[in-house]
This record gives structure tokens, sequence and C-alpha cells, in this order.
């Protein structure tokens, strides 16, 4: 064991020594002996097992402790990036650790919390209990709410009636948010019975508008606008497909404009498409809502609230209906009786015109829609459902669903009935060749009927009209449709505007608007044609709206259209059917609520009481 160390043997010439290394320390591995290559094989076969597994141990731990020392320095690098960005934060602030507040347990001779009795074990479990079947009767009712809003709206025939982005919309920048239901009564007997009383197809075939009225509702829901178009009333009735009234459905025949026709007729030639062009031509206003109901459907209706309370001021006694009322006072109407109250045209007493039965079915919608607003309705799940039923199996219409019409009524319920009015569309008599009034004809006074529908479409208060003294909501304002600043005229001097023509068949009508509105004091910095359009609108964005409507004072012509993507800038876009009026605007042209109230027209406000 003393003897000195062999030497280490020599390598051969060229051949280099081999390094066998013991094991790996702390400081890596550490040269024992070089050994001729030709013995390695000899010296690697003489190692035991147990050496194979302790140097196998120690790769592992010499792994680990690389993997320890990275981590450990790539922690090192993240302090000192978040030391230079928070030097306000210590280190130990995110390391520390938090303790939670001592617990003070009672002394063992101390009062202990008492366990809870059976009495109080019953308790709790009751109350978990109806808590329980609380959520599941909620979630329950929830359901079956649901399922039976979609029951209801699968019965109410979907039709095709309402004309979108119609040219003969007036203003609509002010109309944004507005509801404007168009309400046709119509008399088709389709489906009665004979102990209904209204008659048969095969003695009254097809289908007219008995009862045609415009509902309007402004974007802020205080107040409401019934309009009435008596049957007898002259108009021009537009281009219009044929529709049969039977199947429901068009026919592709297309009848042209007609001049001097009964305000019945659109609905009885194009069905409710064709009575909603005429409608919107009429009124200028943005009919989004469409509603058809017939004789059935009305009875059914008044039946399902129970009955409606009207008011006559004497009898009333109809030469084809017989005795209706026999003495006057306030009577409570079922279905039957109502549907005579207002389709009563031979009164005696009365002039048998249509414009008495108008005054009639203004009055009963009146109390209908008090009784349809009430919580004894909206409260009460069996009328509610049953009023629901009855008017969706009996209608026809568009934008109608349950779900709208319930919010709507919602909104409505707090109306008072003095911020309601029903009126009839400017008209006057002319006298035919006999005394008789079968032979008379009722025509539209035009200029009347178009300053209605502007104070209607601002907004300006109607003849008898109770005032809004109502303070504003600023939730419900923040709730309100969002939409363009209501523009007013300025200096139209150096106004900057562009001129496009979007008519293929009037070469030239930019050119020749250019120079008119250059004329007057604009400039018009962009002049030239456009792809084709449908009417004359003027284009304007946010920050654009005095410009618009300036420049729509002296184009009256255009319908100002508001599109985000404008900007600033403001486009005249000529369309066909143009008539090129171009003037100076007038001051105050523009400003929204200016249009006079209409004095010369008869209103009726549901407040009033017709018995009074």
């Amino acid at each position: 064991d003393d003897a000195a160390p062999a030497p280490a043997p020599v390598p051969a010439p060229g051949q280099a020594p081999v390094v066998i290394a013991d094991r790996l320390g702390a400081a890596g591995p550490e040269p024992r002996e070089a050994i001729d290559p030709a013995s390695l094989t000899t010296e690697m076969e003489a190692i035991s097992d147990d050496v194979k597994k302790r140097r196998e141990v120690d790769h592992t731990l010499a792994r680990f402790s690389a993997v320890h020392d990275e981590l450990a320095e790539q922690e090192r690098i993240r302090k000192e990036r978040r030391q230079k960005l928070m030097p306000w934060k210590a280190d130990h602030d995110e390391d520390a650790t938090e303790y939670a507040s001592p617990v003070d347990v009672p002394e063992e001779d101390g009062p202990r919390r008492r366990g809870r009795t059976a009495k109080h074990s019953k308790i709790v479990r009751t109350v978990k209990a109806v808590a329980l079947t609380a959520a599941v009767l909620v979630f329950v009712s929830t359901g079956l709410g649901w399922a039976a809003m979609l029951y209801i709206d699968s019965k109410i025939t979907e039709i095709d009636a309402l004309n979108s982005n119609s040219a003969a919309v007036h203003q609509a920048e002010k109309q944004h948010g507005d509801e404007n239901f168009l309400i046709v009564g119509s008399d088709s007997r389709a489906g009665a019975k004979p102990q209904d009383g209204v008659g048969d197809v095969s003695a009254e075939p097809g289908a007219r508008s008995d009862v045609l009225m415009l509902a309007h509702i402004p974007a802020d829901r205080k107040r409401m606008v019934v309009v009435s178009v008596p049957r007898d009333l002259l108009i021009t009735r537009p281009t219009c497909e044929g529709w049969d009234p039977a199947t429901g459905e068009y026919t592709g025949e297309q009848f042209e404009r007609a001049e001097n026709v009964k305000a019945n007729e659109p609905y009885a030639v194009g069905g409710p498409k064709c009575v909603s062009a005429f409608m919107t031509e009429l009124t200028g206003l943005d009919i989004n809502h469409f509603i058809s109901v017939d004789f059935n459907g009305f009875k059914g209706m008044v039946d399902a609230i129970g009955t409606v309370e009207v008011c006559v001021q004497k009898p009333m006694d109809d030469e084809e209906l017989g005795v209706i009322f026999d003495k006057p006072g306030r009577h409570e109407v079922d279905g039957t009786k109502a549907l005579d109250f207002v389709r009563a045209r031979k009164v005696e007493g009365e002039s048998k015109t249509d414009f008495d039965r108008v005054a009639r079915q203004q009055q009963f919608l009146s109390a209908l829609l008090r009784k349809a607003l009430s919580s004894e309705i909206l409260l009460n799940p069996g009328k509610l459902n049953g009023f629901l039923n009855a008017f969706a199996a009996s209608t026809v219409g568009q934008n109608i669903g349950v779900n709208d019409m319930l919010t709507l009524a919602q909104s409505l319920q707090s109306l008072e009935a003095g911020r309601v009015s029903f009126v009839t569309v400017p008209h006057e008599t002319a006298e035919g060749e006999t005394l008789e009034t079968h032979d008379n004809l009722e025509l539209l006074k035009e200029a009347e009927t178009k300053k209605l529908f502007q104070a209607i479409i601002d907004g300006t208060p109607l003849p008898e009209e109770t005032p809004d003294d109502t303070p504003a909501d600023p939730n419900q304002a923040q709730a309100q449709p969002t939409g363009p600043k209501q523009g007013k005229v300025v200096d139209h001097n150096g106004l900057q505007i562009q001129v496009r023509n979007g008519d293929p068949d009037a070469a030239g009508a930019a050119r020749i608007a250019t120079g008119e509105l250059r004329e007057l004091g604009y400039k018009v910095v962009i002049s030239g044609d456009a792809p084709a359009t449908d009417k004359t609108v003027i284009k304007y964005g946010p920050g654009g709206e005095d410009a618009a409507a300036t420049l729509g004072a002296s184009v009256p012509g255009a319908t100002l259209v508001y599109e985000t993507y404008m900007g600033g800038a403001v486009q005249l876009l000529i369309g066909p059917g143009w008539d090129g009026v171009i003037r100076a605007p007038q001051a105050g042209g523009g400003e929204a609520g200016t249009t006079p109230t209409p004095t010369d027209i008869p209103v009726v406000n549901a407040g009033k009481d017709p018995c009074a």
C-alpha cells in the first residue's frame, strides 16, 4: 500500500492521452489518471453497478443545480428591472407574508356558542325549501312566458307591407326613434259565421280599408297623435302591385297611378304595401309598423279585455244595424256592440257621412287604449293573454311582435290621456248635383294637410293638447336613440358644399344646380356625376347639421340623410323627379318646432270626457 504509484502509461506517437473522471464534483470533472486507450475497455468493465448508480445520481443532481441557478439568475434580472421601473417599491413588499388576525378563543370556562335546536333546524330547512321552490317557479314561469310569447308570435300572419327607404319620407333625420303604426280596419268577411252578424264573403267579397288610421309616437314617448283618413276622401293612389285578399299574396299585376279615387281603394287594389305607400306619400312619415284587423278580430280583442265604456249624447238608431243605444249616457259595450258603434253610417239625426263615423271610431279607440294600457289588463295574465291571442289570431301585419308591443305598451302606460290627440286629415265637402249626401265629394285640403304632418314631425303641440310639465329624466334621456343634432339655418355665403347628379336621365343637372347655388353665394367645391340614386337627398355627417339644414332650405325638394362617414362634408345628391327648385334660404326655416300649429282642424283629445 505504501508503494509509489505506477507511472502513467505513455501514449503511442500521434495518440492523445485519455482522461477518465472518477465522479463529477461541484467544480466539474477532476482528472485522475491517463490510461492507454487499448486498456479502456478492460478498465470500464471493472466498474461496479454501485458506481454506475452513484454516477447517475450525481449527473441528475448536477442538472437540477444548473436549472436552479438559471431560474435564480432570471429572478435576479426581473427584480432589477422592477426596481428600475418602481424604485419606491421594496423587494419585501411582494414577497412579504400576510398573516391573518388572531382569533380570540373563549376560555374553557367561558360562555360557549349554543348549537341549533331542533326547532331552529326545522326553520332553516323550511326557508331553504321555500327559496328552492321560488327559484324553480321563477325558472318555470320564465320559460312558460317565453314559450307563450313565441306561440302568440307564431299566430300573427306576417306580410310584406312596409316600404323601407321610401323617397316620400320627409325629413327622416327628425324622425329618428319615432314609432309610426299604420292601422287598417279591414271589412273582410273571410271566416265570418252567420251568428257574427257581419255578412259573408258571397255578399261582400274582397277587402277594403273600412278604418284607416296612423298612430304617431315620438321617440320620447311623451305624446301620441292618431290621424284618421276617411274612406270616402278622394286621393291619389300610387303605382301598386295587385293583391289577393283571399290568399294574402301579391299577384304581380301592376296598377298605374290613379287620381281622384277613394281612400279605401289602395288596400282593395294593392293590399298592405299599396296603402302603406299611399300613406307615406300623404304624411311624409316613416311608417315602421303595419297592423290590419278584420271585423272578427276587432270583436275578439274587445271581448278579451271584457267591456269598454263609451258615451253617446243621444239614442243611437241606425237604418241598417237597428237600435244600438236606446238612451243617452255611458254604456259598457262588448265586442258585438262595439263593432256596431264604430261601423254605423246611417244614424238617425247625423249627416250620414263617413265623418260622423270617424269621430266615433276615434272616441272608441281612445277608450280602448285607456283600457288596454291600464294595470287592469297589463297586470292580469289571463286578460292580457286573451287579448294578445285574439290580436294575433286575426291580425295581418309587419313588425308587430308581442315583445315589441308589450315594450311599447309599458312605455306608454304612464302617458296621461290629455297627451293623446285624435285628428282627421283636413278636408272639405263639395256638394253634388242633388241635395242628398251620397253624391257629395270629399276633397283633400293639401296645404293644410302638409302643415299638419309637418307639425307632427316637428313635435308641435296640437290644439287642446295638455302641455308636457313632467321634468326631464336624465336616465330616460340617455336611453333615447342617439342621432344627429337638430340643425338650424345659418348664413349660406361661402358655405362649402358638394353637388352630384345621381339621375342618369338628367344630364347636366349637377352643372345647372352648381351654377344656381354659386349665384346664391354657396361655395361648390366638388361637382359632377355619381352612381344612380332613387331620390334627391342632402347627405351630411357629424358637425354638418347646420350646413345641411341651410342647404335644405335652399333645395326644398331634397330629403336630409344623416351619414356618419360624411364627417363635416355636405353633399346635394340629385335623384329622379327633382323639381329643380333652388332658392335663397329663409332664416329659421330649419329649426325644429317652428311650424305653426294648425288651428282650423277638429281635434279629439283623449282626456276630454265625451259626456261632460
